[in-house]
């Protein structure tokens, strides 16, 4: 039986595990462990925090898909007159279970839990795998945005 619900501390090693597993889908990480061991530190603070939750689906017991919203705040626009984002990260259904709508499930709930959570606007990268979902959920390329490593 399939069920989606928010994670919490005690799912942190299986999403990492899933989400490790997205990541290695589509990019060459150099230092694995050490993007591994980050990102544990990262969800061991943030994790059932206002400014992060994780939603995944299970099936008997496996966490089989999941997504992350991180929310940050920054000053109101004439756009998002609340200044806050979610930021959806890390949409992964693992390929087994994929097209039976279950990213599309998660994503819906991601923004509700975020618009609930006081978001004005939801943000992502995406996969070319992905594009297609985000596009008939509304989402629209973002205009003079522009990004630089520091």
């Amino acid at each position: 039986m399939m069920r989606q619900r928010e994670l919490n501390q005690q799912d942190l090693e299986a999403f990492l595990e899933l989400r490790m597993e997205f990541l290695l889908s589509y990019n060459v990480i150099p230092d694995e462990n050490r993007l591994r061991n980050d990102t544990r530190r990262y969800l061991e603070r943030y994790l059932e925090t206002e400014d992060l939750f994780v939603l995944g689906t299970e099936e008997n017991g496996e966490l089989i898909a999941a997504c992350m919203v991180c929310l940050y705040d920054t000053s109101p626009t004439v756009d998002n007159p609340t200044g806050r984002y979610g930021e959806l990260r890390n949409v992964y259904t693992k390929p087994p279970y994929r097209g039976r709508g279950i990213a599309k499930a998660l994503v819906l709930e991601s923004m509700e839990t975020a618009r609930k959570r006081g978001a004005g606007k939801m943000r992502l990268h995406y996969t070319e795998d992905g594009l297609p979902l985000y596009q008939k959920l509304g989402f629209l390329p973002e205009e003079n945005y522009m990004e630089k490593d520091l």
